[in-house]
C-alpha cells in the first residue's frame, strides 16, 4: 500500500514500501514579495515531519525548496537528500546526507527505486521529475513542467501533476499529460496557493471524467491522505 499525503502546494509525504518520503517541501507562509505570500497556508504539523526517510527536490524555487525546513528535517531525523547537485550544494549538511541524481539517472535507496525523468521549466536550472517505484507499485512527481512529449514514457499508477498555470502546465495541459501518463490516479497540483495560480481543480476532474480515460482524479485539500 501507498499512503500519500497532501500538505498544500506541490509538498507531499509519501509512505511506500516502509520508506516515508517527502517531496518539494515547501513551509514556509511568507515571502519578501506579497505576490508569493501563500494564500493557503502549509498544513504540516511538526508530528508529520518525524522519522523522515528521503527528501526528494524537483529544483531550486523557494516553493519547492524550503532550505532551512530540509536541513532541520534531515539534522532530525537523518534523511538523504535525492536532487540535482546544485540543489544540493546549496544545503548545509554533511555530504553523507546528500544523494545526487542528475536527468534520466537512477538509483536504489533505502528500499526505493528512484528515476530522474524529464521537466519543462525553463524558469530553473536544472529542474527534474520523480519516478518512484518498489514491489509492483509506482508514482509519479511531475515537479513544475509543461506539457512535453516525454509523459507518453512514462508509467505509473499514480501522478501528481501542476494545473496552476503561470509557470507550470494548466488544466487543460495537465490533461493532455494524464492521456499520456494514463496513470490509474491522478492529483492535482501546485494551484490557488498564490494569487497567479488560480485553477479549479474540480474543472479538471470533469476533464479527467469526460475523456475515455480509466483514471480516477483525486482532488485532495491539504492536510488530507490517500491510500492506494
Amino acid at each position: 500500500m501507498v499512503k500519500v499525503t497532501f500538505f498544500g502546494h506541490s509538498f507531499f509525504k509519501v509512505e511506500f514500501n516502509g520508506t516515508k518520503i517527502l517531496f518539494d517541501p515547501f513551509i514556509n507562509n511568507t515571502c519578501s514579495d506579497p505576490a508569493f505570500n501563500r494564500v493557503i497556508p502549509c498544513k504540516a504539523r511538526k508530528t508529520d515531519l518525524n522519522d523522515i526517510d528521503l527528501v526528494l527536490v524537483s529544483h531550486e524555487h523557494f516553493d519547492h525548496f524550503d532550505k532551512k525546513a530540509i536541513e532541520s528535517i534531515v539534522k532530525k531525523n537523518n534523511s538523504l537528500v535525492v536532487a540535482h547537485d546544485s540543489i544540493l550544494n546549496e544545503l548545509e549538511l554533511e555530504r553523507r546526507f546528500l544523494c545526487p541524481l542528475s536527468m534520466n539517472q537512477k538509483l536504489n535507496v533505502r528500499n526505493l527505486n528512484i528515476e530522474a525523468v524529464t521537466a519543462h521549466h525553463p524558469e530553473s536550472f536544472y529542474p527534474i521529475g520523480f519516478l518512484v517505484s518498489a514491489k509492483g507499485k509506482s508514482l509519479y512527481f511531475s515537479g513544475d513542467t509543461a506539457l512535453i512529449d516525454d509523459f507518453a514514457k512514462i508509467n505509473a499508477d499514480m501522478a501528481l501533476l501542476p494545473i496552476g498555470g503561470t509557470y507550470t502546465m494548466d488544466c487543460v495541459d495537465s490533461v493532455k499529460a494524464t492521456k499520456l501518463i494514463k496513470p490509474k490516479f491522478v492529483v492535482p497540483m501546485h494551484y490557488n496557493t498564490f494569487g497567479m495560480i488560480k485553477a479549479d481543480a474540480n474543472e479538471f476532474k470533469r476533464k479527467i471524467e469526460k475523456s475515455v480515460l480509466d483514471t480516477k482524479a483525486i482532488l485532495m485539500q491539504p492536510g488530507e491522505t490517500f491510500k492506494f
